[in-house]
């Protein structure tokens, strides 16, 4: 490690009393946590916010050696070359350093977010990574194939890569417990080095309200792969519900090609923020009984709203809900129906679990807290 990572505070590297310490803030992940920008924003001067820059015609010329049908199959392909392989990595590193090297105003820190690829050689400053897994850890699960790996060969070269970066990096920020001690474990980094910072919900939720189970409605929110998120599960455990539940209706966000009927209102793809606060707020539970998430946003979004959630059993999704909810083994249709009927039958334990996911929100799951276990670091 370049000595100048193990030097002081960023706050003792700024020039004078008055001075904020100066960063570079980049890596393709930073727009997915706005408000973690902000505060940098604040806390920080942000002197050059750089773009790796793939060339055109490396996109081009993966996009046509992956042709194949169906069409999904031929973009799965594609953006697997260009993001999970031992090339793709040393590719985008490369590009990540020259993004670097063309910046020209001084600074005293590197923030990157996002751990597929960074900057990771000759850092004669310390580098902060902002990450939501690891793909050792990612490679393992069952359902999640783009991440797996297509030969031992590349396994070997991507985590040798991957491992590098992370033992350059000063400290890496992750959501929760469980991807922490998977890159502890899978990377053998010194446990102080993973720092879990958490994420927030809940953004515009507002004040407490006046929320109501109506002991019908249940809200699934699943932007991208609607199996993989575990929208093929639901859809059969409410089959099962409803022929006790005639009365349930599940309304689904993010999916444009599904059709409503049947009790299902599919409301495709919601941009409108008040509009899905809304949703949150008049659902009786919250579902994602996905295959694949392991900080699942919309979970904190549920906390923030007081409602109570059913979700499945992987990642650090029991680690998020804790008692705001009830969690139901990975991939088991008839364990989500059974988990949805009793939250559905029982107002009272739900509006119990709604409160215990508000409180867990308040205390922990918001911007502000996250931000306070992330700043003490720097």
């Amino acid at each position: 490690m370049p000595e100048s990572q193990d030097s002081s505070s960023l706050a003792m590297a700024a020039q004078g009393p008055k001075e904020r310490a100066r960063v570079v803030v980049f890596g393709g992940g930073y727009g997915m946590f706005p408000p973690i920008f902000e505060r940098i924003n604040k806390q920080f001067e942000v002197v050059a916010r750089p773009v790796a820059v793939i060339p055109r015609w490396v996109e081009a010329w993966h996009m046509l050696a992956s042709v194949r049908w169906p069409k999904a199959s031929w973009y799965r392909e594609w953006r697997r070359r260009l993001e999970k392989t031992p090339g793709a990595f040393r590719m985008r590193t490369l590009a990540s350093e020259r993004a670097l090297s063309a910046v020209r105003s001084p600074y005293d820190a590197i923030m990157f977010f996002g751990a597929m690829h960074a900057p990771a050689r000759r850092l004669d400053k310390p580098l902060y990574l902002f990450a939501d897994s690891c793909r050792w850890l990612s490679s393992q699960n069952p359902y999640d194939t783009a991440s797996h790996f297509t030969s031992s060969a590349d396994r070997a070269a991507w985590l040798r890569m991957e491992g590098a970066l992370y033992q350059h990096a000063r400290r890496i920020f992750v959501g929760s417990e469980f991807v922490r001690r998977a890159m502890v474990e899978g990377y053998g980094l010194d446990p102080e080095k993973v720092v879990t910072s958490g994420f927030g919900g809940g953004d515009d939720f507002g004040e407490p309200y006046d929320k109501v189970f109506d002991g019908r409605t249940i809200l699934y929110i699943g932007k991208g792969d609607f199996e993989r998120k575990g929208g093929r599960v639901l859809l059969e455990a409410f089959r099962l519900l409803r022929r006790e539940l005639p009365d349930a209706t599940l309304h689904i966000v993010g999916q444009d090609s599904l059709a409503s009927g049947g009790g299902i209102v599919s409301h495709g793809f919601i941009s409108d923020r008040r509009r899905l606060i809304d949703l949150m707020r008049q659902a009786h539970v919250f579902t994602l009984p996905s295959l694949v998430d392991r900080n699942p946003m919309s979970v904190l979004d549920a906390m923030a709203a007081a409602t109570p959630c059913v979700t499945s059993d992987y990642g650090a999704i029991p680690e998020l809900v804790g008692d705001a909810g009830l969690i139901a083994p990975c991939n088991d249709v008839v364990a989500t129906a059974n988990c949805l009927k009793e939250l559905l039958r029982a107002p009272d334990m739900a509006r119990a679990m709604g409160r215990a996911g508000y409180r867990r929100y308040r205390e922990t799951f918001n911007w502000d807290s996250v931000w306070k276990r992330i700043s003490k670091e720097f």
